[in-house]
């Protein structure tokens, strides 16, 4: 499961999707978060998803997608955040890993 909430300038929320996804992988689209961003005329986005392994560790495809959606973000003038992993009762930040 992946969550990704749209904030305004005052990090209030604007807005969220949710996007389910398969045992392994979910398949969520840099486009498709962008073009809610713009939807919701959004500045800031966090995005969260969990990991069923109980391992919230993130992933180097999590590590890649996070770097690209920032990069994407930015020429919108959107900010990411920040990227949550969930995994039972831990959660791993990417902004405090300096990810984003």
């Amino acid at each position: 499961m992946v969550a990704v909430a749209y904030l305004d300038p005052n990090r209030r929320l604007l807005g969220m999707r949710h996007v389910a996804g398969g045992r392994d992988q979910v398949a969520v689209s840099i486009r498709r978060i962008a073009a809610d961003a713009l939807t919701f005329d959004a500045v800031g986005v966090v995005m969260a998803h969990n990991h069923p392994s109980g391992d919230a560790t993130p992933s180097a495809r999590d590590l890649a997608f996070t770097r690209a959606l920032a990069a994407g973000l930015r020429t919108l003038e959107v900010v990411l955040l920040d990227h949550l992993v969930i995994a039972g009762e831990r959660v791993t930040s990417l902004r405090a890993m300096g990810v984003v």
